[in-house]
């Protein structure tokens, strides 16, 4: 994969998929082009230092710790410090936000559902533009829930977050201007074992209300999958559980939205910890072997693993998670796909 600088990427997306049809399940819809890709997510942690150290151990070096930062609320019409670093993991930039305070939105998503990614932000070219799309969600009955300007060393950073999290699963955030793109310039993709982010995943209860809400936001409805699992594992013992999968595949890297059937299984686990919402990130490996014993080999355990498709086969491949919960609450998921 060629990763372009994301300003060239952002205005290829802007331009030429500003607007484009997309066909999911019996549904064809007109998808914004700015659902098609992820600009970073919004990711709350009670211990920032211990969250970067987990992930540099797995040889995610890409990061950028911004100290300690100014937040302005104009909702709320608050303003809090926090901790702030931003990293690349693998092609998802992140910021990890520690709040120092008990009252404000990022400390109440962290009394209500621990450590955890809380929005998923998408880049409009300027406020202007982010207007109209406020405009357009308020018709559809969605609220702003906080708007917030991030004062740091580096320049303040923009954010619009909408009022989508009780229906949708996540907060749907907005961000613009440059200062943060130069800093996203400097975090690379690179990582120790070249892999690369291939999925935003969730886990829900309810696939079809939460893929009604966002077809009525624009996104495409869910594509539902009940895959037949090969040597299903969970903990290191061999289990027979079962999921259903949605999946929405308008943009650059794939949703896939969990829904757990027959525990045991790790969406069941996130849901019963922490609530419905961003559960894993999912990451493309070359060598899964060599990538699973050295985090492994670090401590870090192998929650749950499988196989689809016929071994050996066109279709088929291998998956393995590891359990990150006492690394900022989001679990990592290695992909393995058979190659001709």
């Amino acid at each position: 994969m060629i990763f372009l600088p994301r300003d060239v990427l952002i205005h290829v997306i802007l331009i030429t998929a500003s607007v484009f049809l997309l066909s999911c399940s019996n549904k064809s819809i007109p998808v914004p082009g700015h659902f098609t890709y992820v600009d970073q997510i919004l990711w709350v942690v009670s211990d920032l230092n211990n969250v970067k150290s987990h992930w540099e151990r797995l040889g995610f070096t890409q990061m950028i710790e911004l100290d300690i930062a100014q937040v302005d609320m104009k909702i709320s019409r608050k303003r809090i410090k926090i901790r702030l670093a931003k990293a690349n993991l693998g092609g998802a930039h992140v910021n990890w936000i520690q709040p120092l305070d008990k009252t404000t939105l990022f400390a109440d998503f962290q009394r209500k559902h621990g450590d955890g990614a809380m929005s998923i932000v998408h880049r409009l070219s300027g406020m202007t533009e982010i207007a109209k799309e406020v405009d357009r969600l308020a018709n559809l009955g969605v609220a702003i829930l906080e708007e917030i300007e991030i004062t740091t060393g580096h320049g303040v950073l923009h954010y619009v977050l909408m009022d989508t999290r009780a229906e949708g699963k996540y907060i749907l955030g907005y961000t613009y201007g440059e200062a943060d793109l130069e800093i996203a310039k400097s975090l690379l993709p690179d990582n120790r074992h070249a892999i690369k982010l291939s999925q935003y995943a969730f886990a829900i209860r309810d696939a079809d209300k939460v893929s009604d809400y966002w077809y009525k936001l624009g996104q495409p409805a869910f594509q539902i999958s009940h895959p037949e699992l090969g040597n299903p594992h969970y903990y290191g013992k061999p289990v027979d559980h079962e999921l259903i999968q949605g999946w929405q595949k308008h943009g650059s890297i794939d949703y896939e939205w969990c829904i757990p059937v027959k525990p045991p299984i790790v969406y069941e686990d996130h849901i019963k910890k922490h609530g419905e919402g961003i559960h894993h990130l999912a990451f493309s490996v070359a060598d899964m072997d060599k990538v699973l014993e050295d985090f492994t080999s670090l401590g870090y355990v192998n929650s749950m693993g499988g196989t689809w498709g016929e071994k050996g086969k066109p279709g088929s491949g291998w998956y393995e998670y590891i359990d990150m919960e006492d690394a900022g609450g989001v679990t990592l998921e290695l992909l393995w796909s058979f190659q001709e």
